[in-house]
């Protein structure tokens, strides 16, 4: 049975993100951890007042389960957990402890461009976790992913379809969208898609990589009705380049389409769910 697990700061990005995941993980017929990193507040020399750990531990553990009882009433899906510590580095370490297939966290804020995705808890996790991560914007819906478009260089893709996306695919019956992101200039225009190849299940598309890619995959997104968005923030200069534009011009979640980010470990060696991944503190 796979494993998902929720990290949540009790916010209501985080919340929406929970109940994404609940029904994620029945999609997949799945369990869910449900998980919160707390941190000891700064004392105040000033304040006769003191919290104890095990104070902070029992709050953390109280809201965890009401959080818990509104999600799944019946409590067949959800074990709750919380730990001390930054919440990049706890989550990577029971992540790795209870050996999950997937992680779900929330983004704040609808409509904000992925620049602001970097540095925060969820981009520092995709860079040091070898588990699929997958983001949910604040007003995104689960629904069944149908449709998914993988957007990539065209490096990755020259010995084919990773088989994780694949499986993925197979698991849902999901009509796959692939766009590859190319360095040569083509006579095309380059905010419109070149059709490359049309197999069962399967459209391969390109775009130069001189397009406006955040409008053009936030274009592509919306015609096509895509349930998701697959991405591997590694090394690549056009989505480095997607990831500094202009605020206003880099909307790709105006459809609220949630991300599932995969490191390119998983994509050229598999996900295994003994590989280590290396906690890093978060620095935002």
């Amino acid at each position: 049975m796979k494993t998902t697990l929720i990290a949540t700061d009790f916010s209501p990005a985080s919340h929406n993100a929970s109940v994404y995941g609940v029904k994620f993980a029945k999609a997949i017929k799945g369990n869910i951890i449900l998980f919160n990193a707390y941190t000891m507040p700064v004392s105040m020399p000033s304040i006769n007042t003191t919290v104890s750990r095990y104070d902070i531990m029992m709050q953390t553990d109280k809201l965890l389960l009401d959080e818990a009882n509104r999600l799944d009433p019946d409590r067949n899906l959800i074990e709750i957990l919380c730990d001390e510590g930054f919440p990049t580095d706890a989550i990577v370490n029971i992540a790795n402890e209870k050996k999950v297939d997937f992680i779900i966290v929330g983004m704040k804020g609808s409509g904000e461009s992925l620049k602001k995705i970097f540095g925060s808890t969820a981009i520092t996790l995709a860079k040091v976790t070898n588990i699929p991560l997958i983001i949910v914007p604040d007003k995104a819906k689960f629904r069944k992913l149908e449709i998914m478009v993988f957007a990539n260089d065209a490096s990755i893709l020259d010995k084919g379809i990773p088989k994780y996306i694949t499986g993925i695919t197979e698991l849902f019956k999901s009509k796959l969208y692939i766009i590859r992101v190319i360095k040569n200039k083509k006579v095309f225009k380059i905010n419109t898609p070149h059709l490359l190849t049309q197999k069962e299940g399967v459209t391969t598309f390109e775009y130069t990589s001189d397009a406006d890619i955040s409008y053009a995959l936030n274009t592509f997104i919306e015609m096509n009705k895509a349930d998701i968005l697959v991405m591997i923030p590694h090394k690549h200069l056009w989505l480095k380049r997607l990831f500094t534009k202009s605020e206003t011009r880099d909307m790709i979640f105006h459809t609220h389409v949630p991300l599932l980010i995969l490191s390119k470990n998983i994509l050229t060696n598999g996900y295994s769910r003994n590989s280590k991944s290396k906690p890093q503190k978060t620095i935002t």
